[in-house]
């Protein structure tokens, strides 16, 4: 609850505009996955939905490593930031899933119209996510006394 009293502290200014940059490159990468998993899914149930899973798996990956070393300069260990990433980006993963299912077979949205929509959306609860759990400063500060 101290993030309630010192809005500072949930988002650092440098740092989110770091995250944009790099979540920039970032989407970019995944969205290549995706279309060229769409692309080759031709024919098959739900590719939209399989191309998202796949697609963002794969990204994440990259993410994990340009927001490590980028976005949050951090030296949190591994130990630690690995399995909270994976818990992050396997969350936000699943919630994404569903969000794109609803919006292209129930409400009939454009597959592209979606991934936009999910990436953006999701985007900002990932920083905030990665920022407090995955990276949080005060094992950085912990590190460097």
């Amino acid at each position: 609850m101290r993030y309630l009293r010192d809005p500072q502290r949930l988002v650092e200014k440098d740092e989110f505009k770091r995250f944009i940059m790099i979540g920039m490159l970032n989407t970019a990468i995944f969205y290549g996955f995706y279309e060229g998993l769409y692309f080759l899914s031709s024919g098959l149930e739900h590719r939209a939905a399989l191309s998202w899973v796949l697609a963002y798996s794969m990204s994440s990956i990259i993410a994990h490593t340009t927001h490590r070393l980028i976005t949050f300069h951090s030296s949190v260990p591994i130990e630690h930031s690995l399995p909270m990433a994976v818990g992050v980006y396997g969350s936000t993963l699943i919630m994404s899933t569903f969000s794109e299912v609803i919006l292209i077979e129930v409400f009939a949205w454009h597959h592209r119209l979606a991934w936009i929509v999910n990436a953006v959306s999701f985007g900002a609860i990932i920083y905030i996510a990665l920022r407090h759990l995955a990276f949080p400063t005060r094992l950085n500060a912990k590190e460097t006394e």
